[in-house]
């Protein structure tokens, strides 16, 4: 039986608009951001099976986004109680009806869960109009950089093979919201009146800040926060606990989604942050590490004959904006045979 956390994730994509509207009118640009999203993570392709399955069951003809959400909200609800009363209830619906059953019985938990539930479509409702229905989403290709500013005039700059989504226009007392898959650079705008900025790179941990510049890396299960200036603090919620983390320049803080723990050491920030000056700089890096950013920042498959050289540390810089270069920098650091053929580069 389909765990409850899964039930949520479903029902926070069938309540996105951005994924409903993904479904019914597809496009390079939303299939790009979809395909981020999805990732080479097994459990994120199944809930996009499963999610779409249930949008295209629907005659949308006939049914207007509202009235999905609504119906999608009634049918959590059941699936919530019907949890729950398996878990914790044993009522004798021969001799007790719902309205016999007392404050603890079916009808308490059944105005329990419609009253949180009646909040949650009125919530998403609000987001609808102000944030999905005037959704911007911006989308790099492999080994693609873009520079984008934000409705507040913040500054992002988004390395390659990653989106970045946000609503069209900021109010003055709205949270300033990103969601973003992948990697980018934040230089954030300070307001006068102290608007907070939340990156959210997964569904339990989120970045929250006033005013600074930061990186974040958001890819292969783990998320990295690296603090150039100013401060964040980092928000792990989830079903089992809640843990904030306060980061100070020169700091990295490197969160692992699968066991949720949160860690965080000092760094050199420009070893993490040169990416955005065309450069990648090197410093005791692994080439197991390098071989993931050419896989999932460039898209190229990277083959490494003797795997012991994957614990190899590097030292040294390339530029970033050439792959060829890149490549011949890597081999004389490396003192290795690299060769490409298409997308592939194998090390010998």
């Amino acid at each position: 039986m389909q765990m409850k956390s899964d039930i949520d994730a479903i029902f926070n994509l069938l309540s996105d608009n951005t994924f409903l509207d993904w479904v019914k009118n597809p496009t390079e640009e939303k299939n790009k951001y979809w395909e981020a999203w999805k990732g080479s993570s097994p459990k994120r392709k199944l809930l996009l099976q499963e999610a779409k399955a249930v949008v295209r069951s629907i005659d949308f003809e006939k049914t207007s986004s509202d009235k999905i959400r609504q119906e999608l909200i009634f049918q959590r609800i059941q699936k919530t109680i019907n949890q729950d009363r398996k878990k914790n209830l044993t009522i004798d619906l021969s001799s007790k009806s719902p309205t016999t059953a007392g404050g603890s019985g079916f009808s308490g938990m059944w105005m329990k869960w419609a009253a949180v539930f009646i909040g949650l479509l009125l919530i998403s409702g609000i987001y609808y109009f102000t944030i999905y229905e005037q959704a911007t989403i911006h989308a790099t290709s492999f080994g693609e950089t873009r520079n984008i500013t934000l409705p507040d005039g913040s500054e992002v700059k988004l390395n390659g093979n990653s989106t970045l989504r946000h609503a069209k226009v900021w109010d003055n007392d709205q949270i300033r919201d990103v969601w973003l898959e992948g990697e980018a650079y934040f230089t954030v705008k300070h307001l006068e009146s102290h608007q907070k900025f939340i990156v959210y790179a997964t569904t339990d941990f989120n970045v929250e800040v006033l005013g600074t510049e930061f990186n974040v890396n958001n890819r292969g299960g783990m998320t990295k926060v690296v603090l150039s200036s100013g401060k964040v603090m980092l928000n792990l919620q989830n079903e089992t606990k809640a843990e904030h983390l306060q980061m100070l320049p020169g700091e990295m803080a490197e969160y692992i989604h699968n066991d949720q723990v949160l860690t965080k050491k000092e760094v050199d920030p420009q070893v993490y942050t040169s990416w955005r000056n065309n450069r990648l700089l090197f410093d005791d890096t692994s080439l197991g590490e390098i071989k993931s950013i050419l896989e999932s920042t460039y898209g190229l498959t990277v083959k490494v004959e003797d795997e012991k050289l994957l614990e190899k540390r590097l030292y040294g810089s390339a530029p970033s904006n050439d792959i060829q270069l890149l490549l011949k920098g890597l081999e004389h650091s490396l003192g290795n045979e690299i060769s490409i053929k298409g997308n592939t580069v194998t090390i010998r």
